[in-house]
This record gives C-alpha cells, sequence and structure tokens, in this order.
C-alpha cells in the first residue's frame, strides 16, 4: 500500500476490468527538478496508486522534459500536448477567479486543514463554472499559510515592509504586497534562487516548502509568521478531460479511488511536512523566525482588509450566489478541521 491509499480506508481499488478496457498511458509534463521533494514525496507514489489501482492498465509516463513552459501547463493539458501536468493556479493570471478563493489572507495555519476544505468547496459550488475547461483538476490543495521571507531584516514593523520587491505567485499575492507598501514581482518559483541571490527581488511572500524545495534557504535571512498566513496558494494536477472519458467505466472508477479528495488530502500531508523543514531550513543557515507581534497583527489586517471584498465582488459578477456566504463556509471547514487536527 502507498503513502496515498494510507488516506482511503475502505475504498476498494482492485477493479475488474470491462472487455472493452484497453491498457493507457498518460503523459505527465513535468517542470519540478528531479530531486525536487515532490517527486518522490507525492507524484511518484500517486503514479503507483494508479497502476495498482487499474491493475496495471493505466500507467503514467513522466517525459523527459517540460512541455511549453511553466506558466502555460493548463494550456497544454488542455489542448491535449500532453495529458496531465501539475498547475499553479496563480500563473494563468485571470483564468481562475473563483478558485482564487485559495489564496485570501488568514484562511488558516494548516495546509492539511486548508486542502481538505478547498476541495470540498470546489466540489460544491466552484466546479459547476467549468473554469478549467477541458483540463479537470484530479486533485486540488493549498500549499499552507504564507510567511514573508526576506534577505533583509527583521522585518518587526509595519514601516520596514515599505518598498520590499517581493517575489508573489498569484494575482492575489500581488494585491497583498501592494496593500503593504511593497512592490510585488510576478515570477515562477523556479526562478527564486536566482532572483533573490542577484537582489532582484529583496524576499518572497509565500510558504515555507519552498525554501526547502529550491534550495534557497542560504538566501533567507528572516522569516516573518503571521496567524492565518498572508495567504496561500492553490495547486491543481488537471487531467486532459478527452483523455480521462476514453477509459473504460472500471478504469475510470479506480483512478478516481486513489484521485480528488484523496489524493489532495496526500499532498496537503506533504506540504504539511515540507513546510517544516522549511521553516528549520532558515534556523539551520542562521536565520531569525519572528512571529508578528499583536500590533502588527493588527495593522496587517486593517491594511488587507478589502481583499477578501475583492474576490467575493468578482465571485458574484461571475454569478456565484451569496459568495460572502461561500467564503464563510470555507472559512468554517478550515476551522473544522484544524480544530479535528489538534486533537489528534
Amino acid at each position: 500500500m502507498t503513502f496515498f491509499q494510507t488516506f482511503a480506508p475502505g475504498i476498494a481499488i482492485c477493479l475488474t476490468a470491462t472487455s472493452l478496457s484497453a491498457d493507457t498511458t498518460l503523459r505527465y509534463s513535468n517542470w519540478l527538478p528531479a530531486t525536487h521533494p515532490f517527486m518522490s514525496e507525492v507524484i511518484q507514489p500517486w503514479i503507483e496508486d494508479v497502476a495498482e489501482a487499474t491493475e496495471g492498465r493505466v500507467t503514467v509516463e513522466i517525459l523527459p522534459k517540460v512541455v511549453g513552459t511553466v506558466p502555460t501547463q493548463f494550456e497544454v493539458v488542455r489542448d491535449g500536448l500532453a495529458d496531465m501536468s501539475l498547475i499553479v493556479d496563480g500563473y494563468s493570471a485571470g483564468r481562475f477567479n473563483l478558485n482564487g478563493i485559495v489564496e485570501l489572507p488568514f484562511l488558516g495555519n494548516d495546509a492539511r486543514a486548508i486542502s481538505i476544505a478547498y476541495w470540498r468547496i470546489y466540489k460544491k459550488y466552484l466546479e459547476q463554472f467549468a473554469e478549467y475547461e477541458n483540463a479537470i483538476p484530479v486533485a486540488k490543495s493549498s500549499v499552507g499559510p504564507m510567511a514573508l521571507a526576506t534577505g533583509p531584516g527583521p522585518i518587526d514593523s509595519m514601516d520596514k515592509l515599505n518598498g520590499l520587491k517581493l517575489r508573489v505567485p498569484t494575482a492575489t499575492g500581488s494585491k497583498v504586497v501592494v496593500s503593504l507598501g511593497g512592490a510585488p514581482v510576478n515570477k515562477p518559483i523556479s526562478e527564486m534562487y536566482e532572483l533573490i541571490s542577484t537582489g532582484v527581488v529583496d524576499g518572497m511572500i509565500s510558504s515555507t516548502e519552498t525554501i526547502n524545495s529550491f534550495k534557497i534557504a542560504g538566501s533567507i535571512g528572516n522569516l516573518l509568521t503571521v496567524p492565518g498566513g498572508l495567504g496561500s496558494a492553490g495547486i491543481s494536477f488537471v487531467v486532459n478531460e478527452e483523455t480521462l472519458s476514453e477509459l473504460s467505466e472500471a478504469d475510470q472508477e479506480a483512478f478516481w479511488s486513489v484521485s480528488g479528495e484523496v489524493f489532495s488530502t496526500g499532498i496537503a500531508e506533504v506540504y504539511h511536512q515540507l513546510n517544516a523543514r522549511g521553516r528549520q531550513d532558515v534556523l539551520d543557515e542562521g536565520g531569525t523566525i519572528t512571529p508578528a507581534s499583536e500590533e502588527m497583527i493588527q495593522a496587517l489586517k486593517e491594511n488587507l482588509a478589502t481583499i477578501d471584498q475583492i474576490w467575493i465582488d468578482k465571485a458574484t459578477e461571475m454569478g456565484l450566489e451569496d459568495a460572502a456566504g461561500v467564503l464563510a463556509e470555507f472559512r468554517a471547514e478550515i476551522a473544522k478541521e484544524e480544530a479535528k487536527l489538534a486533537g489528534e
């Protein structure tokens, strides 16, 4: 039994194929470094789960190099240039507006709670808006609460935020940085080492797993943490819908038995672990971790008070009924899941 199957007790994964079944290989466009922990801790275990669940009839081939560019992975899968890929929703500016609900500040402190709530809210309210077109998510996750990671610092007061050039992964993150008096830089995380080591940016607003995964702890002298986070980012594993629909009914059922909320929960567990590693990496390199003071927390909330309303207004414009209520339900679901985790 692989890692992700432990999150699906009682699900029958060895399903009998129909006479129409045929072997299928899904081409995975990968842009992560081979040494990235996600390769060994997320992607490979799930590939094994898919093969086991379908009794070897559906396999995943990791292509030798990325098809297209990192920001265009959604289009690559949508157009069938590859069958599947990992996307950071925020890299596709203006496309995943409703799914920006997961990018808002002060959502929660645990990637696992945010991710479980995110998948459920997506299925209940957001999926019907078809923002993903022909590239459908088979898992969605939050990277966890974002902190402010900088070279200079410590950043322990609001005035020290003024003028900071900060890499952000999402449009919401850009709004956060502007609201705090900084200058946002929208670049993929794969470029972060070069950006910070050459002084193009002063730091980033990011989940701390990126510090570990992209080996940049040596450039991060200071980490400012805020309860609930300064935002988050959503990732999605997307599969070409036409390709998925061509699988037999039995193989589709088997595929989904190790995907959806099961896969999303497993991804979030890995993010939770990697976030802890990133924080430790900063300390190991001689950096400091500064929890925001009560005064600074209050000031941050006042400065970022409009961010939620921007999402609510956009969601309402797109036709989501009672968008404010959906956001409130999302936050309540996160709080419920965090309480469960605290009791374990």
